[in-house]
């Protein structure tokens, strides 16, 4: 008996079920879990004619559920290509399967010289069974990223003393990683976020042009500030993500 024992011992455990499942390519535009039982499409939405399209590839059944939000007037959709698993529904059949998707609310904005878009994720609740899917409440929305860049040269004069660098450039991205879901609950979510400057002395809040740059300016600098970590746990009280602790104000990285 010794023999199978040290064997059992020495075999690796088996991994856990991933929280935050990346999405693969289906079909056309869909998005699929690895195992392409489940697959979601926006393409409906986009084209102003309906909303998140979820598809069953193994039986061909399809739902298509609306969502709160709309495509148009600089505003676009993209689906977030993760969906997070939580636990199943209390009372649900045993193939019921609940997660929380995404989507990616886009705007933009133009100006003389330069420019800006951005995305907020929002995170719904999605209960599946072989048969049957509902999309619930928003959960959580959240900044996800952002890039501006404004026009910082005016003279040659300007051009030289930037050595070339006419424009301010400022980014902001956030991603968001899960931890195991405890009994019945949602999991505890960690979000992070980068901001960076270019050149590393620029601030959008003041004038820019003029400056004289060294060579050394001429990088991408992460502003410590709005550069941060939260911890997010879901609050059944009010049905939404809340933060450990308020997020510092961004908007000079987050509105175009």
């Amino acid at each position: 008996m010794l023999l199978p024992l040290l064997i059992a011992a020495a075999a690796p455990a088996a991994a856990p079920d991933p929280v935050v499942i990346a999405l693969v390519t289906g079909e056309g535009d869909r998005k699929c879990l690895p195992g392409k039982d489940l697959c979601l499409d926006l393409s409906g939405a986009k084209a102003g004619d309906g909303g998140l399209v979820l598809t069953a590839p193994g039986t061909g059944e399809a739902d298509d559920l609306a969502l709160p939000f709309a495509q148009g007037d600089g505003q676009t959709l993209d689906l977030w290509p993760n969906l997070i698993a939580g636990p199943s529904p209390e009372g649900a059949a045993p193939d019921a399967r609940q997660y929380l998707m995404g989507i990616l609310v886009g705007t933009s904005t133009m100006y003389s010289g330069g420019g800006g878009n951005g995305s907020r994720l929002h995170l719904l609740r999605l209960d599946t069974t072989p048969s049957n899917a509902r999309l619930g409440g928003e959960v959580l929305d959240i900044v996800w990223d952002s890039s501006l860049m404004i026009r910082a040269c005016f003279s040659e004069q300007d051009m030289k003393d930037r050595r070339e660098a006419c424009h301010d450039d400022y980014s902001f991205t956030g991603t968001l990683s899960a931890g195991p879901a405890e009994a019945g609950e949602l999991p505890v979510l960690t979000y992070r976020a980068v901001a960076t400057a270019y050149p590393r002395t620029s601030r959008r809040s003041a004038d820019n042009s003029g400056q004289r740059l060294k060579a050394g300016d001429l990088v991408h600098e992460k502003d410590p500030l709005c550069s941060y970590e939260r911890t997010l746990r879901y609050n059944p009280a009010t049905s939404r993500y809340e933060m450990d602790r308020p997020a510092p104000d961004c908007s000079d990285y987050t509105t175009p």
